[in-house]
């Protein structure tokens, strides 16, 4: 029976990211190895994680950071097209989408790390702010 809470087409969309996970390339292997457990700057990821129509292939959910590894099928004229539109959606969400080059990740794992961690730490800066402190009592503004 599925849950209460979700629709056939949820129940087939997690099969589908769970396929997806078992299967997995070796670009997303090595991306897994990089970003599990907190890895990056404690954070939490999550590979092959449904978020409306799409499976993203790594998502910090606290920064909305979704990291796609993409392979030789975005480089075609279509995969562009498919991944403009799906960027677009993802950006209307909230979402910061890192695009990386699948081959990047077999011959220079380093950078593709710290060009991660990059995202990370500039995500967590651009957080709210804390508020400003509030002046000391006889110490305001000139004049005052």
């Amino acid at each position: 029976m599925p849950h209460p809470r979700r629709s056939r087409g949820d129940s087939e969309r997690i099969e589908f990211a769970r396929r997806q996970r078992q299967t997995a390339n070796e670009f997303a292997r090595d991306v897994w190895e990089l970003v599990r457990g907190r890895r990056v700057l404690g954070h939490k990821f999550r590979r092959e994680h449904p978020v409306g129509p799409y499976t993203l292939d790594f998502v910090c959910l606290e920064l909305m950071l979704d990291l796609e590894i993409d392979g030789k099928d975005h480089l075609t004229d279509a995969g562009k097209i498919r991944d403009h539109r799906r960027d677009a959606y993802l950006k209307s969400l909230g979402y910061e989408v890192l695009r990386i080059n699948g081959y990047r990740v077999t011959q220079d794992v380093r950078s593709v790390r710290e060009e991660i961690e990059a995202v990370v730490r500039r995500l967590r800066s651009d957080g709210p702010s804390p508020p400003a402190p509030l002046p000391e009592a006889g110490r305001g503004e000139p004049g005052s």
